[in-house]
């Protein structure tokens, strides 16, 4: 099973591996989602765990299914 901690790295590691693939800045995914820039990047590095929605609007302003973001 993993920590916490661990499953907030991954997710913000594919976040931010998706945001790149895609050529968006987090200014711009922040924008797309609906969240603040300075949010994106503590995700992006781990440091908070988004909910279940802000999961969902992510991977909407990602153009990916939400379950591409969890580590399954």
């Amino acid at each position: 099973m993993l920590s916490k901690t661990r499953l907030q790295e991954i997710i913000g590691k594919r976040i931010r591996t998706i945001r790149e693939d895609k050529g968006y800045s987090q200014e711009e995914l922040a924008e797309r989602a609906g969240v603040y820039r300075t949010y994106v990047g503590h995700v992006e590095v781990g440091k908070y765990m988004p909910s279940a929605y802000t999961l969902y609007k992510f991977s909407k302003a990602l153009g990916v299914k939400a379950v591409e973001l969890l580590p399954f």
